[in-house]
Order: structure tokens, then sequence, then C-alpha cells
């Protein structure tokens, strides 16, 4: 028996039905209130699915409860044991939770395009970060255990998610925000802005590094049309230096780097975060000058060369913030899901 309230000319009456809220929904709208997402679909076509008008109160329901294993209305999901075929567990992947017409759950690649029989109810981002992974630099070891194997910050659900495709993208509960795990990449229209094993992108094909496909230049303007494109922001100043702390400061990757996006251990943010200062500098939305021009931006966090000029604090506003140059690209964010 479920229970609802009616106002209709000012007055508010209650109503007690057998039908659930879902069957309401469905007799008001015409629409079933269960999603099933087409992953072959292209990247920037895949972002406008999440899209979500009403408010929803944030608390993910599917939580993790080892580097490897998540747990969601009391049942426990292992990524050891992947009941559909051939399916191995993969560093650096994204996974969708699903609900079959028995109620019961499972776990399968977000790439997967055999869906049909299933409700996705969420999902996660296995990452880089190794299940061992230890306290280093400025993560501590609570915060290490969230973010080693599965990614606890990238737990997402209908109604705990991003504006747009939740893929490669961790939740920053001080900002109330989400931001990519990794660089932007050239391939991002199939990919996804945030993938890893990717070529960063930039502005020349140097260092590991590739321009945008269909691009031929990387500047600011570049950038903000990439991130309208998946429904995505740039960082201002403030929210990176907070979205970036943990990572060992006033040091560069240099050799490490080899313009892919990647794993190295020093320059992981404590919300798993990979590369976050140190390898690339990236774009903010955040102006320097009170008359600002087009591109009159900061840049954040240093690249792989700079040495003690890197950091989650690092900035940078002088001349070359006009250039397309290997070593400027981007990171993305986007607003989480409107609260009631």
């Amino acid at each position: 028996m479920t229970k609802i309230n009616i106002k209709t000319k000012g007055t508010e009456v209650s109503v007690k039905t057998d039908f659930d809220a879902n069957d309401i929904v469905k007799l008001i709208t015409g629409i079933e209130q269960q999603q099933t997402i087409p992953m072959s679909i292209n990247a920037i076509e895949l972002s406008s699915l999440f899209q979500e008008d009403k408010p929803f109160k944030s608390k993910a329901i599917i939580k993790k409860v080892n580097p490897h294993t998540i747990e969601v209305d009391g049942t426990r999901l292992s990524l050891n044991n992947l009941p559909r075929t051939n399916e191995f567990k993969k560093a650096g992947t994204d996974y969708c939770v699903l609900k079959d017409a028995d109620d019961k759950y499972s776990i399968a690649q977000a790439d997967d395009e055999d869906f049909d029989e299933y409700s996705v109810i969420g999902g996660f981002h296995y990452g880089l970060i190794p299940e061992d992974f230890q306290a280093r630099n400025n993560i501590t070891q609570k915060q290490a255990k969230k973010i080693r194997g599965i990614n606890a910050y990238s737990i997402w659900d209908k109604k705990h998610r991003p504006l747009c495709d939740p893929s490669g993208m961790v939740y920053i509960p001080k900002l109330k925000i989400w931001v990519d795990i990794y660089l932007t990449n050239s391939e991002h229209k199939e990919y996804g802005t945030s993938r890893a094993g990717k070529h960063i992108a930039a502005g020349s094909n140097s260092n590991g590094r590739k321009i945008p496909d269909g691009l031929k230049e990387f500047k600011g303007a570049d950038i903000d049309e990439i991130a309208n494109a998946h429904r995505k922001r740039l960082l201002t100043k403030d929210e990176f230096q907070v979205a970036m702390d943990g990572v060992k400061e006033n040091a560069s990757a240099r050799e490490l780097d080899d313009g892919t996006t990647k794993h190295i251990p020093d320059f992981v943010s404590k919300y798993g975060i990979e590369q976050a200062t140190g390898v690339q500098w990236v774009w903010s939305s955040t102006p320097y000058g009170e008359e600002s021009e087009d591109d009159d931006r900061f840049l954040l966090g240093g690249s792989r060369d700079n040495g003690a000029g890197a950091g989650s604090r690092c900035s940078n506003w002088s001349d070359c913030v006009w250039n397309s140059n290997w070593n400027i690209g981007s990171r993305f964010a986007c607003d989480h899901l409107k609260l009631a």
C-alpha cells in the first residue's frame, strides 16, 4: 500500500493506493522508471542521457566494501567473480551495476553492449590505483583505502550522480561537484573525456600528446567547446586546489610521464584523480585580469618539467596562455544532480 499526497486548488489530501510509486509515475507520464543505457553510442550522445529535471536527495545506494567488492541492497558483488561470460577485472575501467527481472544484481563493464534484459541502477570506476595502495605524501591511510581498486568517490546511481555521463568521474563532497579522473584525451569523441590509457589532449603532437581529433590547435575556446559537447566545464582555481589536494607538492613527473593518461603514484589526489599535478598545465575558468580577454585565464597544476613549480596550488598567468602548446591541456568537471 502506497500513500501519496495530492494537492489541487490549494487543498492537499492523502490517498492510499495499491499502485507503487513507479506505477503512478507511469500512469501520469507514460514513462517506465527503468533506464537501460545503450553503451555502444557516441560518447557525446551518451552524455545527453544523464539529464534530470527533477531534483533528488543525494545518497548513493551502492557502497564500497573493499578494493574489489561493492554492496547493494545487502547483496555483495565482487569484480573477482564476474558472472557474465568472458569478463575479467580490468584496471582503469568503468562498471555498471545491473538488476534483472528477478531483482538479482550483477556487474558488467560499462561498454558492454548487451544490457537489453537488465536495468542499469548505477556504477563505479575500478581505477589504476593498485588494490594495495598505501598512504603517501599528503594522502592518509583512510583516504588511501577509499581510492585503491574501486574508487569510492566514483560510485554513482540514478539519484547520486553528475548531470553528465558519470564514466571516469569522482564526486568531491566538499565542493559538491564531479571531476574527471583522467586528463582530457585526444579521442574524447569516442571514449569520453576521462579515459585511461589514451593520449593526453594538447596543442601539438609531441612528447606523447596529440591534438584532439578534428582540431588544428588546442586553445581556450577549443577546450570550452569540448567541455560543452560533453555537458561538462572547466574547474575554477579554487575548485582545483581542493580536488587535487593529496599530491606530492613542489614536484613534477619528469621522465615518468609518457604523454598518456596513466597512474603515477606521487601525483594522485586524495580523491583518486590521476596525474592531478606535475604532468600537464590545465586551463581553469578563472580569469586573472579585471578586464579579461578571451583566453585570459589561470593555468593550473604545473607540467612534467616544472620541478618545484608544480602542485595543487601552482598557477601560471604568463603569455603562454595564448599559445597552443604540448604542455597545456585540460581536465573537466560537472555539477552534481540538483539536491531536493
